[in-house]
C-alpha cells in the first residue's frame, strides 16, 4: 500500500509506502508518515505517480486543469459526410485507387450510398466520369447494388 504526504517544509508532494514510518524530502526534512496526514492512498507504485501528480496540482491550486490535461482531445470531425469521404480518398494512390477508395468510404460512411453521392465525391476529386467509374467498380465487384439505384461495398471476408 502506498500513499501521498506533504512536506511541512516545502510544501511538495511526496510518494511513500505506508509501511515506512518516516521518509526524507527533497528539501531536506524528515516526514513522518501517520495515518492523518497521507493525502491519497494506491495500491500500485503505478498509480502512485498519477496520486502525486493528483495531489501536486491540487497544492498549486491547478487541480481542475490538470485533470482537463488528461482528458483525451477531441478531434472536430467534419459535418459533411461527402467531404469527409473525399478527404480519405484524396490519400489513396492513382485515379483507379481513389475511385474504389471513395467507394468503400462511403460504404463505412452511409452503409448504402446513391448515385448521387458516389457523384458528389468524385466531382471533389476532380473525375467527372461518374458512369464509367461506377462500371468500373460493379465490374470489378468493388460494390454491388442492392437495391435500383443504390449501392453498397463488398465488405472482404476475413
Amino acid at each position: 500500500m502506498f500513499g501521498v504526504v506533504v512536506c511541512p517544509r516545502c510544501h511538495r508532494a511526496k510518494g511513500v509506502a505506508l509501511s515506512k514510518k518516516t521518509t526524507s524530502c527533497s528539501c531536506g526534512f524528515e516526514i513522518r508518515v501517520l495515518p492523518a496526514k497521507v493525502r491519497a492512498r494506491v495500491g500500485t507504485e503505478r498509480e502512485l505517480i498519477e496520486a502525486v501528480q493528483r495531489v501536486s496540482a491540487e497544492l498549486a491550486g491547478g487541480l481542475a486543469e490538470y485533470e482537463r490535461a488528461l482528458e483525451p482531445r477531441k478531434k472536430k470531425r467534419v459535418a459533411d459526410v461527402h467531404a469527409r469521404v473525399a478527404a480519405v480518398a484524396k490519400r489513396a494512390g492513382d485515379r483507379a485507387h481513389r475511385i474504389r477508395a471513395a467507394a468503400v468510404e462511403l460504404s463505412n460512411e452511409l452503409e448504402v450510398f446513391s448515385y448521387e453521392d458516389l457523384r458528389t465525391v468524385l466531382a471533389s476529386l476532380g473525375i467527372p466520369e461518374v458512369d464509367e467509374s461506377l462500371d468500373e467498380l460493379l465490374r470489378a465487384n468493388v460494390v454491388y447494388e442492392p437495391r435500383e439505384g443504390f449501392y453498397r461495398a463488398v465488405r472482404p471476408t476475413a
